[in-house]
């Protein structure tokens, strides 16, 4: 007989579905069903078994087959059953439930928690993982069961809405609240108690592997291709239904070519366990603690039954949540902890954006997050685990090193939408020169499925197969949770030596980073790759504009909490004894701060609901922010006795060195003393001239600033037929990932705002003068004041929006005449740089940048700067000129300020907005910073003129001192954060107050602590304590440092 290939593989799919799968859970018995139903808000678990106790729980009959839930409601469901007579025989007995899955989406709708009638928790079911354990074949039982066989469990379900569906990004209004309506029901099909027969489950995955290994064979004609489909037709044929025990035959048929090796040369994987459990996303931050309780669950019931079975997780919070709210799961999880088998990563509070927050963000992400993992895990990672991140900045090799890291593993770049990184394991080097080990899985996902595909294609996609035959594989359904299944544990097994596949092995990342160390690094020598700079992901770029709140709320309380740290340090110091630092309030402000930084809440990528919880955060942190102040700036005034200064601002950093950290009043910060008032005149054509003896403007009747000449050099700053103010809409539909993307077609589609017109010129009390102009387009209008400030090289911009368009993006036009090949973009602890004339698609792909601060250009002789206030988006490109027609060359800066997707939330953005920003004339980078440290700085009501603590007296370059504060340990001891800022070297020497004349400075991590690693870059000449005061400060381009001083 010939052997028909394809008509076997065709067969062996519908034996799997028809004949094998429907026989690893027969039903023995069918419970009975009540139901309560809670509309809104979830009842919290030990408040629902304290009412349960007290009777006060009601319960409904509920028929199998009906429908159940309201949108994002919770049901409790009663079980009840009888094991017969006679059970268990020889097999595990286990509860089988259907809550109405769609098979297709994991952690992306409905799930459920199985509890004992005490309350504790059994384990979780999701749409791939149905089953809860309750009878081992040996007798052992998972709950209670009365003498007579009866038994009850109750299953807590959420009824999640399904809003990311097999069609995707379709508008949708229930990612608002709990609306207690049953808009997407699910029907509960299945609880039965069944007979787990491990057999058909072992055959399903032998076939299944026997198929995938035939499937994704790239020879067709191999004698190995050949002896799996013989050995699968007689397999096939051993197995008859009608007599199941056939099923021991069948699997001897298909054990020889299971058990052939793999190639001596295959590579070898190292898979973990592991689910990505967004802190929030297209659920709010309450349904996450319940993923984070349900996805432990399946972990550690996977773990009582599989001894080889390893599992890693990150996020201190998602940690801090279990122990809140599943203490007895916690417990349980720590034992397996000690035993190194559940195995926590990363040591940061979130996974954070890894572009927005400002450097000391991502430090104290690492500084809270590795306190929790050490106090209350017992661990210490050895690595940064930021998978899904949209995109790094090129400081977290140093910040990670600083903080003790030696690895660093993310996946997200692996998305590029136009080119592919060409790496997956290598020396990332940072701005400064940095390097850390760093690996993307091959696999291409942090959520693998583990089938013969993926592990096929893991081996052929390893960019650096030359110097290392080793990967890391995180396996289990992730993003919603769920985590990894006894399905997948089981195809391990399979593939852990099989000819055809490369090895597979559970192990630790540690242990995979050390191996990979060995060949990457100390192997390869001079030929280990690195890539130096940033990570830039090619995707999700509208992440730098959607939901503007969450980025101004971000800015206001980073620059307040840098204020606030600040007073509170200078009143420990100023009245030891009568002030109690506010330690524990700061650490809930701070931690919910790094919660709102989470990679899709600060980014704006989450469902609506999760946005307006955290505007609420940040309108009542700052509030309080700004209490805690005013009370450190009394105790501050009661014990010096110094003068208060109204409306103050404490710079950190200002062109005169002498008043960086000082209390100025913000109108001294504004308008340097002793400038006369700027001139203002108004032409026939209704032009508006302004004149400060350093800058002179002009203003047409439009609102555009056409002209803006630095007096200094006589340079036009304004590119002929270009104007500084234009706002410009772009029409944006991306075709996936609304609020993610911008379409690159939309910058192809620009319209300016050219209703515009001057409402009105006004000159202030402090000699400015303020021009204001009313533009408008259908859905929008913006009302803007441009102010020129006495004796200043900037001209400022503020913009009040009434937004009410969709599928828009606001951009705002600042043409400069500096010709340049790269722009330079402020990141956290310095600039990155991306060039403006894009001749590569990699350049293209840059098309919009992440920029905290500014973006600067800069010729051979002279740059412009763009300081902003709370955009983080922007582009650049050149402006090519034309004489003839009346165009200048230069470069077109763009700030971009709000988009307006319909996924997932359909209102984002909508109703007003205010921003600021500051056309920078002669930007030196010291100069830059200065300007965008006065638009950023908060205003505070009332702080004594008090002598700043510890301050850098420049000798040479750039050198900022960015952050001062109290000691995390409560020693008070006063740490400061200094860096690098403009790529250059910088020399300083420190200044300290009376307070700390006689003190010590030494120089730590950024943890605070001694101990940093041997090869890192120093500020201070020498290691340990010196003298405080005159301390030598040299720092490396790009260089941070953190000091600490000890009196």
């Amino acid at each position: 007989m010939f052997l028909k290939i394809d008509q076997q593989l065709e067969r062996c799919t519908r034996v799997i579905r028809q004949r094998v799968r429907p026989r690893i859970h027969p039903s023995i018995g069918t419970l009975t069903v009540e139901a309560f139903d809670i509309p809104g808000e979830p009842m919290p678990v030990p408040e629902f078994f304290a009412r349960l106790g007290r009777g006060e729980i009601a319960f409904e009959p509920f028929e199998l087959g009906s429908k159940w839930g309201t949108t994002w409601g919770t049901t409790w469901f009663r079980l009840t059953g009888r094991v017969p007579a006679g059970y268990p025989k020889g097999r595990a007995l286990e509860l089988f439930l259907d809550l109405g899955w769609y098979d297709h989406s994991v952690g992306g709708h409905i799930e459920g928690m199985a509890y004992r009638p005490d309350g504790t928790v059994i384990k979780a079911v999701h749409p791939r993982n149905h089953w809860v354990p309750f009878l081992d074949a040996d007798g052992t039982p998972h709950t209670d069961i009365a003498a007579d066989g009866t038994f009850t469990v109750y299953l807590e379900a959420a009824c999640n809405p399904l809003l990311l569906g097999v069609i995707p990004f379709i508008e949708t209004e229930l990612g608002e609240c709990a609306t207690g309506k049953p808009e997407e029901q699910y029907v509960f099909r299945r609880a039965d108690l069944t007979e787990y027969d491990e057999r058909f489950e072992d055959y399903w995955l032998d076939l299944d592997t026997v198929q995938g290994l035939m499937n994704d064979m790239p020879d067709k004609q191999s004698a190995r291709y050949f002896q799996l489909a013989k050995a699968l037709q007689r397999s096939l044929n051993a197995f008859d239904e009608q007599h199941p025990d056939t099923v021991e035959q069948a699997r001897a048929e298909l054990a020889g070519v299971l058990a052939r090796p793999a190639n001596a040369s295959a590579m070898r994987i190292s898979a973990i366990g592991h689910a990505h459990i967004d802190s929030a996303w297209l659920w709010p931050v309450r349904e996450t603690r319940r993923k984070v309780a349900r996805t432990v669950s399946n972990a550690l019931a996977l773990m009582d039954e599989n001894p080889e079975f390893k599992y890693a997780m990150s996020s201190a919070q998602q940690y801090a949540w279990l122990e809140q709210d599943r203490p007895e799961l916690f417990a349980r999880m720590k034992e397996r902890i000690v035993e190194g088998r559940f195995i926590p990563v990363g040591g940061m509070w979130v996974e954070s954006d890894g572009n927005l927050p400002d450097g000391e963000s991502l430090i104290r992400q690492i500084s809270y997050g590795r306190r929790y993992f050490k106090e209350k895990l017992g661990v210490e990672p050895r690595g940064i685990w930021l998978p899904d991140s949209f995109g790094y900045t090129g400081a977290w090799p140093q910040i990670a090193r600083r903080a003790g890291y030696d690895w660093f593993l993310t996946q997200k770049i692996s998305w590029n939408d136009t080119t592919k990184f060409p790496h997956h394991s290598f020396l990332w080097e940072g701005l400064d020169g940095t390097r850390i080990l760093t690996h993307f899985p091959p696999s291409d996902t942090y959520a693998a499925w583990v089938t013969t595909k993926e592990m096929t294609y893991t081996e052929h996609n390893f960019q650096d197969k030359d110097l290392s035959d080793r990967a890391l594989m995180l396996f289990g359904y992730g993003d919603g949770g769920g985590g990894p299944t006894r399905e997948m544990l089981g195809s391990l097994r399979r593939f852990r030596d099989v000819e055809g596949l490369p090895k597979v092995e559970i192990e630790s990342p540690d242990v995979f980073f050390d191996a990979a160390r060995r060949q990457i690094v100390d192997e390869a020598g001079e030929e280990a790759p690195v890539w130096h700079g940033e990570l830039y992901l090619e995707l999700h770029r509208g992440t730098l504009t959607a939901q503007q709140e969450m980025k101004r709320g971000c800015r206001e309380e980073e620059s307040l909490l840098r204020a606030v740290e600040y007073l509170c340090a200078a009143a420990t110091i100023a009245a030891p004894g009568a002030y109690a630092y506010p330690a524990q309030e700061l650490d809930r402000i701070w931690t919910t701060l790094l919660l709102n930084q989470f990679h899709d809440i600060l980014p704006g990528s989450a469902i609506a609901w999760v946005h307006r919880q955290a505007r609420e955060e940040y309108a009542r942190d700052i509030a309080r922010l700004r209490d805690i102040a005013a009370d450190a700036a009394h105790a501050i005034a009661q014990a010096t006795g110094a003068a208060d200064v109204a409306d103050a601002q404490i710079t950190p950093y200002a062109a005169d060195s002498a008043e960086a950290w000082a209390v100025r009043a913000a109108s001294a910060v504004a308008v340097p003393a002793g400038q006369p008032a700027v001139r203002v005149a108004r032409g026939e054509d209704g032009t508006t001239a302004l004149d400060n003896g350093r800058l002179r403007v002009r203003v047409e009747p439009t609102g555009f600033v056409t002209s803006m000449v630095d007096l200094a050099v006589g340079r036009e700053l304004v590119p002929a037929g270009t104007a500084l103010g234009r706002y410009e809409l772009l029409t944006d539909e991306p075709f996936q990932w609304d609020a993610w993307d911008i379409q690159r077609d939309a910058f192809l589609t620009a319209t300016g705002l050219d209703s515009s017109e001057v409402t009105g010129v006004e000159t202030g009390a402090d000699g400015s003068v303020t021009v204001s102009v009313a533009a408008k387009a259908e859905g929008v209008g913006i009302a803007t004041r441009i102010t020129l400030r006495p004796g200043t090289a900037s001209l400022d911009f503020a913009a009040d929006v009434d937004w009410h368009t969709e599928e828009q993006f606001l951009k705002v036009d600042v043409p400069v005449t500096v010709q340049a090949l790269n722009a330079q973009y402020e990141c956290q602890y310095g600039i990155v740089e991306r060039p403006i004339q894009k001749n590569t698609k990699s350049d293209e792909a840059k098309f919009e940048s992440c920029t905290h601060r500014f973006v600067r250009v800069a010729d051979a002789a002279y740059a412009v700067a763009v300081a902003n206030a709370s955009t983080y988006g922007s582009d650049a490109a050149p402006l090519r000129g034309d004489a003839p027609a009346g165009a200048g060359r230069g470069t077109m800066i763009r700030l971009s300020l709000l988009s307006a997707p319909l996924y997932p939330d359909p209102r984002t953005d909508q109703g007003e907005h205010s921003f600021a920003w500051s056309v920078v004339a002669d930007a030196g980078v010291s100069e830059t910073l200065a300007e965008a440290n006065r638009l950023n700085t908060p205003v505070l009501a009332e702080v004594p003129a008090f002598e700043p603590l510890v301050r850098l007296e420049r000798t040479e370059g750039v050198p900022v001192l960015d952050w001062i504060k109290v000691a995390d340990d409560g020693s008070g001891d006063i740490v400061v954060r200094i860096y690098e800022a403009a790529g250059g070297t910088a020399t300083a020497t420190l200044a300290v107050c009376g307070e700390l004349a006689g003190a010590t400075v030494r120089e730590v991590t950024v943890l605070e602590e001694d101990g940093l690693d041997a090869d890192l870059t120093r500020a201070l000449a020498a290691d340990g304590p010196q003298a405080a005061a005159g301390a030598e400060l040299t720092l490396a381009p790009f260089q941070l440092a953190t000091l600490r001083i000890s009196r």
